[in-house]
C-alpha cells in the first residue's frame, strides 16, 4: 500500500502528493530473493557452539528430559533464528513442538503469546476467545495455569514438547507469569522451554520472570556478534559468491549482528549494486548509503531537507511515523509530509506498514541522536501539548513522552508527575507504569528518583506488586536522603513489606519513626505500621509499649487511617490476652472506620475480623466476610490485601468443611503470592489448608508439599515463623505415622499450635492433644488443656471455646464424658469436620461402655466426614467399627458419570445453578469465587454430558431436586 493511500485512510488529505522518484537499478543485479529460496535453510555462520547445546538439549529431551534455555541477544542477534533451528531439528524427531511469540502493542492481551501458541492438530494450547474474557486477577489465573498445565501435561505423555517463546520482552504479564508458574510446575515432564529475550529489557515484570525461570535452573544462552568469517558467510550464502575486501568492510559496520549483514547484503543486492566476477562478489559503487547503517550522515545526506526534518521530528517521537502529527509539529501541509514520508520509504529507511515505522531501531536511534538534547525536549513537550489538546488521556501521553525521554528531562518528568496525581487516586493500575516511568528518568542517586520511588510503592502496593515495591525501595535507601524524603520512602516500603515480611515490614517503620524532623502526616502511619508489626512478629511487649504514644501521635496528625490502624493493633493483643469480647468490639470500629475512608487504609482490618469470628466459631459470618474482602480485593487497584483475604478465606472453607473449595483457595493464594512475594503468615496458611486437605481426602502429594514448607519454616531463625513451622511438620509426621518425629517437633514448637502475630486457633486443640499424647508428650498435652479451659473460663459467652476444651479434657483423661458434651454443644456450631472428630473420638471410648451408642457416634463420623469429602477419615471409621465387630457396608467407588460423579461441593454449585443462581450468586451463597464455581460447573458440565443450565436443571429434578 503507497505511503498516500495509509495518510488518504488515516487524514483524508492527500490529493495533492506528487509521485515519488523512480528508483534506480543496477546494472548486473545478482539474482533477487527469489533465487535465493533455500539458502536461509543452511548452516548457522558462527554459532557452531550454539548449534551443539541446542542439539544436545533436544536429545536429551528426545529421553524424556526437560528444562528451561533462555537465548538471550541484543535486536539482530538472531535469537529467532536460532529458535527456527530448533524447531526445524525437534519436527524430525518423535518431539511435539509449540510456539508463541510476545508482540509489541499486544501486552494489553491477557495470556496473548499462549492464546496464539498452537498445538499439536492445529488446535491452541488455550481458547484465544477465552483468554480474553478472563479478568485479571489471580484465582482467575490460577484456574488457567492449571487447565494449561493439565493439557501440557497430557499432551507430553504422548510425546516430548518443545516449546518456544520468542521475544520475551513483548510478552504480556500473565504470559511471563504464566512461563514462570509453568516451567517449574512441569520440571519434571519432558518439555523444555527454549525462550529468547533481549538483552537489557527494562521492564520489571520482564526481569521478575527472568528472575524466577533461573531460580528454576534455567540455562541462558547470551549471543555476541559474529567474528568476521561468520559475517563473510552468510554473505556467501546469500549471494553465491565471496565478497571481496570493500565488501565486507561495509558488513563489518552491522556490528556483528547476523540480521543487519543479511539486510544490508539484501539491499545491495536488490538495488544492483553487487556485480560478481568470477567467484567473487564487488561493489559497483552507486549502492544507497542506507546500507551501511552507520552514521545519521549517511543515512539522511542523500535526502531533500524536508525528508530529513520530517524524520529528526519522527525520531524523537517514537516508532511509529504519523503524518498528522509530524505536520503539525513541524508546520508543514499533511502533503509535504506524506511526499517527505514516501522519499524514507523509498531509501529504505522506512517500512512500508500501517502505521508507518523505522525500517530497523537502530535507524531511528541514529537519527535521533543526531537532533540536539534541547530540540529533543522541545519536540516531545509540544507533542505532549498537542496530544492533551487533541483529548488524548494524559497517562497515555506521558508514557509515550517519556519513552523517548532521557534521564533528567524536567518537561518529562512534571508531565508524569501531572498524570500521576490524577491518575493514582482512582486508577492505580494505569498510574503504576507512569510511576515506573518517573523512577526510570530521575537520575540515579538523586533526592528526585527518592521522590518518584515514595510515589511508585504505595501504588505498588494496592496492586498487589509488594516484592517489587521492596526492591525498588532498596534502591534509594543506600544513601543519605532528607528525613521527610527518607520517610515517605520508608512508609511505602514498609507497606509493600507487609504482603512479604513483617519483619522487614517492623525494620522500615522503626527506622522511619526514629529519624529526626519527620512531620506527623508521615510519623503517624509509620508508628502504627510500626505498633502493629511488632506484635504480629510476636513482640507483644513492645507493641503494648507503643500504642498508647502511637495513637496520641495519630489524634495530633488527624490520621483515621493511623487510628484504625492502631485500633486493629489493639484488637489483635486483646485476643492474644484471651478477651476476646473487647477484640471483636475493637476489630468492628477498625473495620468501621475504613470503611469511612477506604482510600487512606494502611491495612485491610476485615482480614482480621474475618479470621477472629473464624477462631471464635462465627465461621459463617467469617466466611461472609471473607468472600466479600477476596471480591474486593481483586477490584482494580485493590489488590494490597489479596493474598491475605485469599488464605483467611482458606482457613475458614476448611473450619466449613469445604475441602475442594479450601484446596482451591489455598492454591489461588499461592499463585497470587508468586506475584505480589507474600509472607509467611499467607505462605503458612495455604501451605496448613492444603496439608490438611490432603490428609483428610487422603492425597499423599497435598501433604508431601505441605512437609516441604513445614521445612522451610524451620529454617528460619528461631522464632513464631520457625515454631509455626515445627508445629506444622509435627501435625504431618503424626498423620504419615512417625511419633518420633512428632515429638522432636512439638519439642521444636515448644507449646500449643498458634500462627505468626495471631492467637491460637482453639479447633487445633483436639488434635494438638491428640498428636502430643501419640508421641508421648503428655505434659505439652495438659498444659494445652488447661490454656483451652482458661479460654473458655474468661469467654463464657463463645461455645465453641467450652466444646473444644472439654474435647481436650475427654482426649487428656481418655474419657468419654466430656467428649460426648463437646458433641453436643457442636451440633450448633457451623463446624462439621470438629464435629465428626469429636463424634469419633466420643464412639471410640463408648465402645466399651455403650456399644449402641458408640455405633450411632462412629456412623455420624463417618456420614459427616463423607459429606466434607474426608474420605480418609471416612475410610478409617469404617475401619475401627469393623475391627469392633460392626460390619458397615463401604461406599460404593464414586462413578465416573452421572451425578453420582459429582462431588460434593460440585453437588452444591449444581443445585443453586439448576435453580437459577448465577455463578455469582451461587458463588455469594456459597461464600465462594466466581472462579470457583464456574469450574465446579464445568466439571459438573462434563460429568453429567450437559451443555447448558437448562440441561442441568433437568438432571437436578431427575434426581429429586426442585428446579424450575
Amino acid at each position: 500500500m503507497a505511503v498516500e493511500e495509509k495518510v488518504r485512510r488515516r487524514c483524508g488529505d492527500a490529493k495533492s502528493v506528487p509521485a515519488p522518484p523512480p528508483g534506480r537499478i543496477g546494472d548486473r543485479p545478482l539474482p533477487g530473493r527469489a533465487a535465493e529460496a533455500g539458502s536461509l535453510r543452511g548452516s548457522l555462520h558462527g554459532r557452531d557452539a550454539e548449534v551443539t547445546l541446542l542439539t544436545g538439549r533436544i536429545s536429551r529431551l528426545r529421553e524424556g528430559r526437560g528444562g528451561i534455555l533462555l537465548v538471550e541477544g541484543p535486536p539482530g542477534a538472531g535469537k529467532s533464528r536460532l529458535l527456527e533451528e530448533a524447531r526445524t531439528v525437534a519436527k524430525t524427531s518423535p518431539i511435539r513442538v509449540l510456539g508463541g511469540t510476545g508482540e509489541r502493542g499486544r501486552q494489553s492481551v491477557p495470556f496473548g503469546a499462549l492464546g496464539r501458541t498452537p498445538a499439536s492438530g492445529g488446535r491452541p494450547v488455550v481458547d484465544a476467545d477465552l483468554l480474553r474474557t478472563l479478568p485479571e486477577s489471580a484465582d482467575q489465573r490460577f484456574w488457567l495455569f492449571q487447565t494449561v498445565q493439565d493439557r501440557l501435561r497430557r499432551e507430553a505423555r504422548d510425546r516430548p514438547l518443545l516449546i518456544t517463546l520468542d521475544d520475551l520482552q513483548w510478552c504480556d504479564a500473565g504470559t511471563l507469569s504464566a512461563l514462570r508458574t509453568l516451567s517449574t510446575r512441569l520440571s519434571s515432564d519432558a518439555i523444555l522451554w527454549l525462550v529468547a529475550v533481549r538483552t537489557g529489557s527494562p521492564d520489571p515484570d520482564v526481569r521478575a520472570a527472568l528472575a524466577g525461570l533461573a531460580d528454576a535452573g534455567a540455562r541462558t544462552m547470551r549471543l555476541g556478534p559474529l567474528p568476521d568469517d561468520a559475517v563473510a558467510g552468510i554473505a556467501r550464502d546469500l549471494l553465491g559468491a565471496e565478497p571481496d575486501e570493500d565488501l565486507l568492510g561495509l558488513l563489518r559496520q552491522a556490528g556483528g549482528r547476523p540480521d543487519l549483514v543479511t539486510g544490508i547484503v539484501r539491499g545491495l543486492r536488490d538495488e544492483g549494486a553487487i556485480t560478481r566476477t568470477g567467484a567473487v562478489a564487488r561493489l559497483t559503487g552507486r549502492h544507497s548509503p542506507v546500507h551501511s547503517y552507520g552514521s545519521a550522515q549517511h543515512l539522511l545526506g542523500h535526502l531533500s531537507p524536508l525528508a530529513r526534518e520530517v524524520l529528526r521530528v519522527a525520531s524523537v517521537l517514537g516508532r511509529d511515523l504519523e503524518a498528522g502529527r509530524l505536520a503539525d509539529l513541524g508546520g508543514h501541509t499533511i502533503a509535504e509530509v506524506v511526499a517527505a514520508l514516501q522519499e524514507a520509504v523509498d531509501a529504505d529507511l522506512v517500512r512500508p506498514t500501517d502505521p508507518l515505522a523505522f525500517r530497523h531501531d537502530l535507524v531511528r536511534e541514529t537519527i535521533r541522536m543526531s537532533v540536539p538534547a534541547p530540540r529533543r525536549r522541545e519536540l516531545r513537550a509540544r507533542a505532549a501539548e498537542l496530544s492533551l489538546a487533541w483529548g488524548a488521556p494524559i497517562g497515555q501521553v506521558a508514557l509515550a513522552m517519556a519513552e523517548t525521554a532521557e534521564p533528567g528531562d524536567r518537561d518529562a518528568a512534571a508531565l508524569l508527575r501531572r498524570a500521576l496525581a490524577e491518575l493514582a487516586p482512582a486508577a492505580p493500575d494505569a498510574a503504576v507504569p507512569v510511576a515506573r516511568q518517573a523512577v526510570a528518568l530521575a537520575p540515579a542517586g538523586s533526592a528526585e528518583r527518592a521522590v518518584a520511588v515514595a510515589d511508585a510503592l504505595p501504588l505498588l502496593a494496592r496492586i498487589g506488586r509488594g516484592g517489587e515495591g521492596r526492591r525498588l525501595a532498596e534502591t534509594v535507601l543506600n544513601g543519605p536522603l532528607p528525613p521527610a524524603v527518607e520517610a515517605r520512602v520508608r512508609l511505602g516500603a514498609a507497606m509493600a513489606a507487609m504482603q512479604g515480611s513483617y519483619a522487614e515490614a517492623l525494620r522500615h517503620s522503626r527506622t522511619g519513626t526514629d529519624l529526626d524532623g519527620v512531620p506527623d502526616a508521615l510519623r503517624a502511619p509509620l508508628s502504627a505500621l510500626r505498633c502493629l508489626t511488632a506484635g504480629l512478629t510476636g513482640d507483644v511487649p513492645a507493641a503494648e509499649r507503643l500504642l498508647a504514644p502511637s495513637a496520641e501521635t495519630a489524634s495530633r496528625a488527624g490520621s483515621d487511617a493511623a487510628l484504625a490502624l492502631l485500633r486493629t493493633t489493639d484488637s489483635l493483643l486483646r485476643a492474644l490476652k484471651l478477651d476476646f469480647t473487647a477484640a471483636d468490639r475493637l476489630a468492628t470500629e477498625a473495620v468501621e472506620a475504613v470503611a469511612a475512608a477506604p482510600d487512606s487504609a494502611l491495612f485491610a482490618p476485615g482480614v482480621w475480623r474475618a479470621s477472629l469470628r473464624g477462631i471464635t466459631g462465627r465461621v459463617e459470618d467469617g466466611l461472609r466476610e471473607a468472600a466479600e474482602g477476596v471480591a474486593a480485593a481483586r477490584r482494580p487497584g485493590r489488590a494490597e490485601g489479596l493474598t491475605l483475604w485469599l488464605a483467611t478465606h482458606a482457613r475458614l472453607l476448611l473450619a466449613a468443611g469445604h475441602l475442594a473449595e479450601a484446596r482451591a483457595e489455598a492454591e489461588a493464594a499461592l499463585a497470587a503470592a508468586e506475584e505480589s512475594g507474600a509472607g509467611e503468615a499467607v505462605l503458612l496458611d495455604a501451605h496448613s489448608v492444603l496439608g490438611s486437605v490432603g490428609a483428610l481426602a487422603g492425597d499423599p502429594a497435598a501433604v508431601e508439599r505441605a512437609a516441604a514448607h513445614a521445612e522451610r519454616m524451620l529454617a528460619a531463625p528461631a522464632g513464631p515463623v520457625r515454631r509455626s513451622g515445627a508445629w506444622l511438620a509435627a501435625r504431618i509426621a503424626d498423620a504419615t505415622g512417625d511419633p518420633s518425629r512428632a515429638r522432636a517437633m512439638l519439642d521444636e514448637a515448644g507449646g500449643a499450635p498458634a500462627a505468626p502475630g495471631r492467637p491460637a486457633d482453639p479447633a487445633d486443640d483436639p488434635l494438638f492433644v491428640r498428636v502430643a499424647l501419640r508421641a508421648g508428650r503428655s505434659d505439652i498435652a495438659a498444659a494445652a488443656v488447661a490454656e483451652a479451659e482458661r479460654r473458655a473460663a474468661l469467654n463464657p459467652g463463645v461455645p465453641l471455646f467450652a466444646a473444644v476444651a472439654a474435647h481436650a479434657r475427654g482426649l487428656l483423661d481418655d474419657d468419654a464424658e466430656p467428649i460426648v458434651r463437646a458433641v453436643g454443644i457442636l451440633q450448633g456450631i457451623a463446624c462439621p469436620l470438629l464435629l465428626a472428630s469429636a463424634l469419633e473420638d466420643a464412639g471410640r471410648r463408648l465402645l466399651t461402655s455403650d456399644r449402641d451408642a458408640a455405633v450411632r457416634h462412629l456412623a455420624q463420623a463417618e456420614s459427616m466426614y463423607l459429606r466434607t469429602g474426608a474420605a480418609n477419615e471416612a475410610g478409617r471409621v469404617r475401619r475401627g467399627t469393623g475391627a469392633a465387630g460392626h460390619r458397615r457396608r463401604a461406599p460404593r467407588p464414586r462413578a465416573a458419570r452421572g451425578w453420582q460423579a459429582l462431588t460434593p461441593a460440585e453437588q452444591r454449585v449444581a443445585a443453586l445453578v439448576a435453580e437459577g443462581a448465577t455463578n455469582r450468586q451461587a458463588a455469594e451463597r456459597l461464600f465462594l469465587s466466581p472462579a470457583t464455581v464456574g469450574t465446579h460447573v464445568m466439571n459438573a458440565f462434563k460429568k453429567l454430558g450437559v451443555n447448558s443450565r437448562v440441561e442441568l436443571a433437568r438432571v437436578y429434578v431427575e434426581q429429586g431436586g426442585a428446579a424450575g
